[in-house]
């Protein structure tokens, strides 16, 4: 008999981006479990944008969580997905956008004695 939970839901359940965000917890998880780094940013980040004659989807990095004996990093992509992100010159030429800012927000990792991400 199969029990119902978040890793294995019924049929008739509402669930939708489970690849984005339980997939990465998941890990996190188990990592946290072997002592062997900080959680992560915990979710892919997922940008999309379109009408009917296009569509745009992005997974944006967020961070890696720091180690026993190891910082922390920014701006990278963790566990799950390892796709690299459009440079901002490729999206402003191929879609009816412009990029105002993107950056990395300094100081997000926490304090410790070594920073997170």
């Amino acid at each position: 008999e199969s029990t119902c939970c978040l890793l294995n839901p019924s049929d008739d359940a509402g669930v939708v981006g489970g690849n984005v965000l339980t997939s990465q917890r998941v890990v996190d998880v188990v990592l946290k479990a072997f002592k062997a780094c900080a959680a992560s940013q915990g979710c892919m980040n997922n940008l999309t944008f379109g009408d009917k004659k296009f569509g745009y989807y992005e997974t944006i990095a967020g961070g890696a969580g720091a180690g026993p004996n190891w910082h922390g990093r920014s701006g990278v992509h963790t566990h799950c997905t390892n796709t690299r992100i459009t440079d901002p010159e490729i999206l402003e030429r191929r879609y009816p956008v412009l990029l105002r800012q993107f950056g990395l927000r300094s100081g997000s990792g926490g304090d410790g004695e070594f920073k997170g991400s």
